[in-house]
């Protein structure tokens, strides 16, 4: 698959460009400098079903007093994208005319000069057309003035990259029938989430600082282990929305939303030096209410001395802190040093068997008869409850319809029953399992 890599100087309109190719709002994006600091990208599919992957980076900042504290980060990270880029979009701000900075740029794409198109953004502003000539200064023979925020001019874009992506007979044949999983890393800031994405797939591929907030962007990366794809989506640390004051950081604290919701299993970090925190409870909860699958990873065990029963104590506190996960399983973990990192994926992989699997009728009914003979559901204003049977309406997370002569709410310690009861039958590991009541008068959904 080609790759296409978007290069440029901070707030010049890259991640609006990558919005405009990707056909969605896919990256983050906002007047203040330096908004993507970390590589994103996508798959954009053409008219005609032939794909490319399109990079993102972040602004490229030259001289002795950069405004981002990541400069040096940022440019290694866009450095590694050019590395592999079969075309590449150098983008310019038309508005403010030829700065020095896009000349330092202009000669670092130098050696890659065959495969870079210019790109004057920002024409629709005023005077921002007379100033398209200077550019031509910069020696790149294919240049195109357009506006990615409107979509001007960029029909002879699209041209450009259309003419360098093969057909789709001549690209490598994919198994489509088996999605990637969809593993998401969350957690707090600065707990080690974009560490762990860097050890897990074996590269430096997001930016890593102890300062807290450097990821915004959800970062999809795309990995095969044993002949099983994998899409891990590294998120922004979500901070409680008292704390959350800078309106980038909430930009990015709703991408982290978003990229729980699209993930069907959530890898919790927890810094083992806090312990668990009320912020930590209330991110595993996005997770948990969003219904997905769940490990939960704490990072930073390598971090001091350990009694030989701190491991015990502190997970249960975990136990205790998160009543609502007790689900998932639990690793320690140093994504620094790569300790007990290698566990993960055969976990990851036990997980999603219970969230993606399909159960047959005729099972989860001798598993509801098993648990009606061991303990029979309480009455529901005297009248006595009966279940006639059980089917499965669904997988991730399993759902399973229990026909019932009323169509009440199970008693919470009824459903919690029922849970450990399918949850051991069927030896499901990591994800919630939630059960819709239903009776001929209706139905009433259960979690």
């Amino acid at each position: 698959m080609k790759r296409i890599v978007i290069v440029g100087r901070p707030n010049v309109g890259k991640s609006t460009l990558f919005n405009r190719l990707a056909g969605r709002r896919r990256a983050l994006t906002h007047d203040l400098p330096g908004m993507t600091r970390d590589r994103l990208s996508d798959i954009v599919t053409l008219d005609d079903g032939r794909k490319y992957e399109l990079t993102d980076t972040g602004g490229l900042e030259y001289g002795e007093t950069p405004m981002s504290a990541f400069a040096d980060e940022i440019k290694a990270q866009a450095q590694r994208a050019l590395e592999d880029a079969d075309f590449v979009l150098f983008v310019v701000d038309g508005a403010a005319g030829l700065l020095a900075e896009d000349r330092d740029i202009a000669q670092e794409l130098r050696p890659v000069a065959a495969k870079t198109v210019l790109i004057v953004n920002k024409t629709d502003r005023k005077d921002a057309e007379e100033s398209v000539p200077e550019f031509y200064e910069l020696g790149f023979e294919r240049v195109f003035p357009l506006s990615a925020e409107h979509g001007d001019g960029m029909q002879d874009l699209h041209d450009a990259i259309e003419e360098i992506i093969p057909a789709a007979a001549d690209e490598e044949s994919e198994d489509e029938t088996l999605a990637p999983l969809r593993v998401a890393i969350i957690g707090r800031p600065n707990v080690g989430k974009s560490s762990l994405l860097n050890r897990l797939l074996n590269e430096e591929r997001a930016v890593v600082s102890p300062i807290s907030g450097t990821t915004r962007d959800a970062i999809d990366s795309e990995i095969e282990r044993n002949g099983k794809r994998y899409l891990i989506i590294d998120t922004a640390g979500i901070r409680r929305k008292g704390k959350t004051t800078d309106e980038a950081e909430k930009l990015a604290v709703i991408s982290a939303r978003k990229a729980i919701e699209r993930c069907e299993l959530a890898l919790v970090i927890i810094d083992a030096t806090d312990g668990v925190t009320a912020q930590d409870a209330t991110v595993a909860g996005y997770a948990d209410e969003a219904g997905k699958a769940a490990l939960i990873l704490v990072n930073k065990w390598d971090v001091g001395e350990h009694a030989q029963d701190d491991a015990k104590k502190f997970e249960e506190m975990v136990r205790f802190r998160l009543k609502f996960l007790q689900y998932a399983p639990l690793e320690f973990i140093s994504a620094k040093s790569g300790r007990r990192v290698e566990k993960i994926f055969p976990k990851i992989d036990a997980i999603a068997a219970s969230y993606r699997g399909r159960y047959r009728t005729s099972e989860l009914n001798q598993i509801l008869e098993r648990a009606i003979r061991g303990h029979q559901p309480p009455a529901v204003k005297g009248r006595p409850r009966r279940f006639y049977y059980c089917t499965q309406l669904k997988s991730g997370p399993p759902t399973f319809a229990l026909f019932s002569n009323i169509d009440e709410p199970l008693h919470f310690s009824y459903r919690r029953y029922l849970d450990n009861q399918f949850r051991e039958a069927l030896g499901l590991a990591g994800c919630p399992v939630h059960f819709v009541v239903r009776a001929r008068e209706g139905m009433k959904r259960e979690r």
